[in-house]
């Protein structure tokens, strides 16, 4: 078993993006591809690198609730929904919510609060992987149970509307509704309604799953409790006349309006979702009092400071509700605690590296963590102080091992990465409940693409930045003027380009005020199509001059 993971997938890729990127570009001088390359390699998150500053997160897993779901029966939960989500159909074990199954703490809050006669409102804030789906997902399909059973027949038309930026988050949740409404047929369905529904279908596809509405007509004709859609649907859905038997048959049964990806709603696409949503309250004859708004993210620091109130104060603003009646539940990590005495270990990384080398499932090698004294600074250093998020970059990591520095080399970013192999892939060797990682990691790595900025040799320079033409004149002999840079400036949107412009030199753009480095004042490229070949441009008085101008200021 190799404990080389992050080590290794960020020097690949940052390997693979420079010969790509090298390739791409197609120069055949020899001095500028060097210089790029030393450019390439610089140290991750320095101007000029294809990866930022890698970010790491501590997933330990969430805090569980004592109560199991068989024991919410009747108290929270009804029986025949705790069944259903105990058995679903056999293509769809994996969503299968076991009855001696202990859901998450946060999962149990938001229950209750949703579950209360009088609507309150929700906003779930909590990391990837919790559970925030069943947050709202189980009380809603809680009180579509028990409207079916008072009303003693299928429910028509929509109680339950979500929405969801993108139709590939919509589609997610197809399967988990099959597993959890397949038990009760036809009596509590479900539509995904996106612009890939069609009109119509046979009536062999509809009977496959009773409990999923496939088209559009049976959509209009029978409306099911849980509509799944986009804001542009929903647009459609208000002002189509073809729609509007969906707003007729669920007047004043409109009970849940879910926003996933709450944080995605910023500025004027903000205020659109506000305007729509109280259109669909109109449309569908209810007041904002009488809906339980939920909203689900996952970009939540501290649940008592400022940004959480902030997040409820943009529910209340966006559906309307009283402030009073949102509320915020997040999810709290279960970090186990180190026992033991002070650390005072100061073993090397390679001797640490080397304890049962060739299991990941290692108590030896996990107790030697627990008394080193740079794990356990490196560990602190994620979970030390639980009001502020488990989140560290990888030179924060630096700072741990090779003290505060204004720059570290690649060499101690790779020791680094190395060390949080160490850390993330030793196991205790414990029973199942207590086989944890030291410290598990995940990684947010942010790549930086290759631009398309071009530039030719005959004045006026003209550049090409993502479909968008600047021209710039009044290039001299040794410098380009301030109007030229200010051209610049304003197109370049990231840190830096590269450019082959002015005629007499091929140059690397390292940044919006970073000096014009001339690489080879004997070459210049006249390209219309990055698929063409550069062309040498013969040798001339004014680009003899220009030599002369090497590392130019703008």
């Amino acid at each position: 078993m190799s404990l080389t993971y992050y080590s290794e997938l960020l020097s690949v890729l940052a390997q693979r993006a420079k010969m790509a990127a090298i390739s791409r570009l197609g120069f055949a001088n020899i001095p500028l591809r060097r210089h790029l390359a030393g450019v390439f390699d610089r140290p991750y998150g320095e101007v000029g690198t294809f990866l930022a500053d890698p970010t790491f997160e501590a997933v330990f897993g969430w805090k569980v609730a004592e109560t199991r779901m068989a024991e919410l029966v009747n108290s929270l939960l009804t029986p025949e929904l705790v069944g259903a989500m105990d058995k679903p159909p056999s293509d769809f074990q994996n969503y299968r919510f076991a009855q001696d199954q202990h859901p998450y703490l946060h999962q149990i809050e938001a229950w209750k609060i949703l579950s209360q006669d009088t609507p309150q409102s929700l906003v779930v804030a909590s990391g990837t992987g919790s559970g925030k789906t069943e947050c709202f997902m189980v009380p809603i399909l809680d009180r579509l149970v028990r409207h079916r059973a008072a009303q003693q027949s299928p429910l028509i038309g929509v109680r339950a509307l979500f929405l969801y930026p993108l139709n590939a988050l919509i589609n997610s949740q197809r399967e988990r509704l099959l597993a959890w409404t397949g038990a009760f047929g036809s009596d509590i369905r479900f539509c995904l309604y996106n612009g890939k529904t069609p009109e119509n279908l046979p009536a062999h596809e509809k009977r496959a799953h009773p409990s999923e509405v496939l088209d559009r007509e049976t959509l209009r004709a029978s409306p099911p409790p849980i509509l799944v859609t986009n804001a542009t649907m929903l647009e459609y859905m208000l002002v189509r006349t073809a729609d509007e038997p969906i707003l007729s048959q669920s007047q004043g049964k409109l009970e849940w309006v879910v926003l996933d990806e709450a944080h995605t709603y910023v500025g004027s696409q903000a205020a659109e979702a506000a305007l729509l949503i109280r259109r669909v309250l109109l449309a569908f004859g209810v007041k904002p009092e009488q809906v339980r708004f939920v909203a689900t993210s996952a970009t939540l620091g501290n649940q008592e400071g400022e940004e959480s109130q902030k997040l409820k104060r943009f529910l209340a603003d966006v559906a309307g509700a009283p402030l009073e009646r949102v509320h915020l539940v997040a999810g709290q990590r279960k970090v186990p605690e180190l026992m033991g005495t002070r650390p005072t270990n100061d073993d090397t990384l390679s001797e640490l590296t080397a304890i049962e080398t060739d299991k990941e499932d290692s108590q030896s090698r996990y107790t030697a963590l627990v008394n080193h004294v740079t794990a356990r600074r490196a560990r602190d250093l994620f979970v030390g102080d639980s009001k502020r998020p488990p989140v560290a970059r990888l030179s924060d990591v630096c700072s741990v091992l090779y003290g505060n520095e204004r720059g570290y080399t690649r060499e101690q970013q790779h020791q680094a990465l190395r060390w949080l192999d160490l850390l993330s892939g030793t196991r205790t060797n414990g029973g199942s409940n207590d086989n944890i990682a030291f410290l598990p990691l995940r990684a947010h790595l942010f790549h930086q693409t290759l631009s398309g900025l071009w530039a030719c040799a005959i004045n006026p320079v003209r550049i090409k930045l993502e479909q968008h033409w600047t021209t710039i004149n009044g290039l001299t002999d040794n410098y380009i003027s301030s109007r030229a840079n200010t051209a610049i400036a304003a197109a370049l949107p990231t840190r830096w380009y590269l450019a082959a412009i002015a005629g007499p030199c091929i140059c690397w753009l390292e940044s919006k005020r970073a000096s014009l480095r001339i690489i080879d004042p004997d070459w210049c490229l006249m390209s219309s199509s990055w698929n063409r070949k550069p062309r040498r441009l013969p040798m001339n008085r004014k680009m003899r001059r220009l030599r002369q101008g090497l590392n130019t200021r703008f």
